[in-house]
């Protein structure tokens, strides 16, 4: 008879979507509401609490929505390498990170707000609503979209 015990047996567990090794966890709670309205409190609860959002800080995307373009240029393959993107409200430039990543060598990101400069990606801020920028977005791609 020997002393050693069996090897112990590991837990199955759900591999965590976003948060810490051990899964969700706890919601994280707000320190302090001074200051706060209550849809602000509730927005900023979510976003703490949200595991694509910690997903997409961790990986380095400008927003959770880079996951939602990953999944649907997953299934559509509409992200081609070498075709020309609009991408029409940019801020802040998840989707803009994605097509880069993709291989997409012309694009142009439009907002009001301002962006931070994405390589090789061309950000301006207009209103995409401006009679003049469908022919400024066309010169700056070098011809018509493939993908808006």
């Amino acid at each position: 008879m020997t002393d050693e015990l069996p090897p112990a047996r590991k837990r199955m567990v759900k591999p965590p979507l976003g948060g810490s090794e051990e899964g969700r966890g706890k919601p994280a709670r707000l320190k302090t509401a001074k200051m706060r309205t209550p849809s602000s409190q509730a927005w900023l609860s979510r976003q703490v609490n949200d595991p694509f959002a910690a997903k997409a800080r961790a990986h380095g995307y400008r927003s959770r929505a880079a996951y939602k373009l990953t999944e649907i240029d997953d299934r559509l393959r509409l992200l081609k390498p070498g075709a020309r993107v609009i991408d029409l409200g940019a801020a802040p430039g998840g989707w803009t990170q994605v097509a880069v990543e993709r291989g997409v060598t012309a694009i142009v990101g439009v907002d009001l707000l301002p962006v931070d400069p994405i390589s090789p990606a061309q950000i301006i801020e207009m209103d995409f609503t401006d009679p003049a920028c469908g022919p400024l977005l066309i010169q700056m791609l070098g011809g018509p979209p493939d993908v808006v």
